[in-house]
């Protein structure tokens, strides 16, 4: 026969969010290098038309604007963003460790046939017999609501998630990559989370694997409508001569000209997701083998760093010139399909390097200031976009289309920079960035203090 469960008060028992003391510096670190390199690839995205992410000759041509393009090929595009989706699969694993503990809890049982209290943990599930009259029962509720603990609290952190992403395409910047996390999260990861870790990391390369495979179909079925004239190379490339002159303009035009390319953005999730969510899985593989969390050896993250580098440029090298012989009119468009999965490797290898950064004490206060980034990588990351389309668009300092490389560097140096160092002295007086704090505030429905403690 099945047990009610009677309580005794439950909140000294309900889920906490993270605390400070509890967060894993190298993660945090990893985080903040990683938010920070995604501005690399981003930058070109905020302040030129988008088929300047494609084409560096949009920029003008030159032989700067082709090493600027280069470099962020090689070095930056799609690694950063690897990195961050894996930092999310850990995020994960985090999570549902914290969730996990709090189910068995303290609680006052009361026998269904004596109403003999009996005093002890309880988790759903668990079997008991009361030493009074014998009777066998099992545990049907920990008396904490579904939707406080677990799987619910996961599903209503998403759904803030999403309302941030879709928030920030809209009103900000239509390359989102937060509503993208959030689907994944709700759709997928939750229900893989425990699987074995190899598993997860060979099911996460086999997604990603997937999505590299649909993106490079689709991307050469367009080269062919292009060389066949079913469309322009110029629309191939994303050009549209209204894009200056939109993104020049007021803020409500621009909110109203961005709202097709959000909407076309959300549409190419049947071919990212797979490649998003097979990420997110090899991140929290990694993370339940210790790699994310810097639970492995110095040695360890040594061959890390040196086998994911020098194999991983190789690759990278050999498929971004191998591409450019083999199409010189496309070759930078078809780059942007394959540049994520062959740039796994140099992700992994910058995971290594990170790893010795932080076990190394001399290289302490780089690995404390890229962890306060990575402590508020919701704020930076929305902070940045803010920052950026202010500096680029009409209704800000309307310089869309007027800086190209060297210059572009030193706004992403720039910003850089007010990253670091907002974060330190934010974190000086507060527990959490003002996003994070709203977020988490959200997901547990109660205020969380905010100030740190005198």
């Amino acid at each position: 026969m099945e047990a009610p469960l009677d309580r005794s008060p439950r909140d000294e028992h309900r889920v906490e969010p993270i605390k400070p003391a509890e967060r894993f510096q190298m993660m945090d670190t990893l985080r903040g290098f990683a938010l920070l390199g995604i501005l690399g690839p981003n930058i070109v995205a905020f302040s030129w038309p988008q088929a300047a992410a494609v084409d560096p000759g949009e920029m003008g041509g030159g032989q700067w604007n082709e090493i600027g393009y280069a470099v962020v090929s090689i070095f930056f595009l799609g690694k950063m963003m690897a990195l961050f989706s894996m930092l999310f699969g850990a995020g994960l694993v985090v999570f549902d460790k914290k969730t996990a503990a709090a189910t068995v809890r303290a609680a006052e049982i009361c026998c269904t046939q004596c109403a003999y209290p009996f005093f002890g943990l309880a988790s759903p599930g668990q079997r008991f017999t009361c030493p009074e009259c014998g009777v066998e029962q099992v545990v049907t509720s920990s008396g904490t609501s579904s939707l406080s603990t677990g799987a619910g609290l996961w599903y209503r952190r998403m759904a803030w998630l999403l309302v941030f992403g879709i928030a920030h395409a809209i009103l900000l910047w239509y390359g989102d990559i937060l509503v993208w996390y959030a689907v994944t999260g709700m759709a997928a990861l939750w229900w893989m989370r425990r699987i074995e870790p190899k598993i997860q990391i060979a099911i996460g390369a086999g997604l990603h694997l997937l999505s590299t495979a649909l993106l490079l179909l689709f991307s050469l079925f367009g080269v062919w409508a292009a060389e066949n004239g079913q469309v322009g190379a110029e629309e191939l490339m994303g050009a549209d001569a209204n894009e200056t002159a939109a993104y020049l303009g007021g803020y409500v035009g621009i909110v109203s000209y961005r709202l097709s390319t959000v909407l076309f953005m959300w549409l190419l999730g049947a071919f990212f997701l797979p490649g998003v969510t097979g990420l997110m899985l090899i991140g929290a593989g990694l993370t339940r083998l210790g790699v994310i969390t810097g639970e492995r050896s110095p040695r360890f993250y040594r061959s890390l760093a040196v086998g994911g580098l020098l194999g991983g440029f190789g690759l990278t090298l050999l498929a971004y010139f191998g591409l450019r012989a083999a199409s010189p009119a496309y070759g930078n468009f078809l780059w942007q399909s394959v540049s994520q999965f062959v740039g796994i490797p140099i992700s992994l290898g910058y995971m290594g390097a990170i790893g010795l950064v932080v076990s190394s004490s001399a290289a302490g206060a780089v690995s404390r200031a890229l962890a306060n980034v990575g402590r508020m990588a919701l704020t930076n990351y929305l902070l940045t976009s803010i920052v950026c389309t202010t500096m680029f668009y009409g209704y800000g300092f309307g310089l869309l289309g007027s800086i190209d490389y060297p210059g572009l560097w030193g706004v992403v140096l720039g910003v850089w920079v007010f990253n670091l160092i907002f974060s330190a002295l934010w974190l000086r007086w507060f527990r959490y960035g003002p996003f994070e704090w709203a977020w988490r505030s959200l997901t547990y429905w109660r205020v969380e203090p905010m100030r740190r403690a005198a």
